[in-house]
């Protein structure tokens, strides 16, 4: 318990939960590996399936994932007054889709983008694993 008389609670989500969540937002946060040192960048993105769909320019991100395609993918909701929040880990192999029915498909989902540019190359992360928490309190 906490001074407030409140117990404080993890929750592990169970993967089809994740994946609701993951539905539920249109941001996420892409780590990469760039130069050998671990990097994260804010991108839109869309689901296509169990896979995630995102679009980028030429640049770090694109760089760094061709050199070392395992990437993780999070998306996160925290609420400071209330000192809870949930988040969303996946840890996949992140590839650039160049042509053919998977470019077709990715170019048909609903994924916007949110900053200047058309973002040029499409990256389908396919997860090999999907994991989820929520923090939360109890009224004590």
């Amino acid at each position: 318990m906490d001074e407030d008389g409140r117990q404080t609670w993890v929750e592990h989500l169970s993967e089809d939960e994740c994946w609701r969540r993951l539905a539920s937002t249109p941001v996420g946060r892409i780590g990469i590996i760039y130069d050998s040192a671990p990097e994260l960048y804010p991108v839109n993105y869309a689901l296509d399936g169990r896979a995630i769909v995102i679009r980028v320019d030429p640049g770090r991100v694109l760089a760094g994932l061709t050199r070392s395609p395992a990437v993780c993918f999070e998306i996160d909701h925290i609420d400071a007054d209330d000192e809870s929040g949930w988040s969303v880990l996946v840890k996949g192999r992140a590839r650039e889709l160049v042509d053919g029915p998977e470019l077709e498909r990715a170019a048909a989902l609903p994924l916007r983008g949110w900053s200047l540019g058309a973002k040029a190359h499409w990256v389908r992360i396919e997860p090999e694993e999907v994991t989820g928490r929520r923090i939360w309190h109890d009224a004590g």
